[in-house]
């Protein structure tokens, strides 16, 4: 009967090391985007718009009609895809990153994009300039009357977001868990949107605005994934308000200067 060679030191000493090592990397926590994707749908945010531009207290003399803003461009969904990450693995101490880049979706506010930036056109125009904007209906309008027409050309919002968990390994024992933070970086919007006044078939006036806006700060230290996720959506929500409102407010100066050149209706 033949006996087993033992192995040399050096290579039970690898053996050894591999035996601890091989369970860390098994047990470190790696969620794919697909994975983190769905775990964040049905987590909704609201947009909002704050007036803070002066009130216009002279006559009100011209009456603008808003054409129905029919398309946003924005993303239906949204999207979460995985952008790399390390793993530190070590003995008895474990250390894994995981990055992700989400692009919000209209399915996460919960006020569709073009509702929204309905309202916030008609709340703004008619707060701080010299004519009165109506949404316009079925009605039919006058061959004098004035249409304002209304395109997103490109509305995208993302941020970036990190996974950073820790943990302890003791031969002999389990896995005792150390901690688990996420860190949402500064998101950032891009948002072009073209505005034209028309008479008829006669263009008055066309401008086309595009902006780049981040929000200066990130959240970090968050413990749970959910709330980490309402996190990201809150924070992807708020930039895009603030992009929109930029924009906003100068369709309506605009308008507003130009009006003022007018003959009363």
């Amino acid at each position: 009967m033949k006996q087993m060679r033992k192995l040399p030191l050096g290579i039970q000493s690898f053996t050894g090391i591999l035996f601890f090592i091989l369970p860390i990397l098994f047990f470190t926590s790696c969620k794919t985007g697909k994975t983190v994707q769905r775990q964040m749908q049905g987590i909704q945010s609201e947009l909002f718009y704050e007036l803070t531009t002066p009130v216009y207290s002279e006559n009100i003399d011209h009456t603008i009609y808003l054409n129905p803003i029919e398309d946003s461009t924005i993303i239906p969904s949204t999207v979460v895809k995985r952008k790399g990450g390390k793993v530190i693995p070590l003995i008895v101490y474990n250390f894994s990153q995981d990055d992700y880049e989400v692009t919000l979706g209209d399915a996460s506010l919960t006020q569709p994009y073009h509702d929204f930036l309905t309202d916030a056109l008609l709340a703004q125009c008619n707060r701080s300039s010299c004519f009165d904007l109506i949404e316009r209906d079925d009605t039919v309008l006058p061959d004098s009357a004035l249409i304002l027409e209304v395109k997103v050309n490109k509305n995208s919002t993302t941020v970036k977001m990190i996974d950073k968990e820790a943990s302890y390994f003791i031969p002999g024992f389990d896995f005792i868990s150390g901690y688990s933070k996420w860190e949402i970086e500064q998101p950032v919007s891009w948002l072009e949107i073209s505005a034209r006044l028309m008479r008829q078939e006669n263009c008055l006036w066309e401008k086309t605005y595009a902006i780049t806006r981040d929000l200066p700060y990130k959240r970090e230290g968050i413990e749970n994934p959910v709330h980490a996720y309402e996190a990201c959506i809150d924070h992807m929500a708020e930039c895009l308000s603030y992009t929109t409102k930029d924009i906003v407010e100068n369709i309506s100066l605009n308008l507003h200067l130009l009006m003022l050149r007018e003959p009363a209706d």
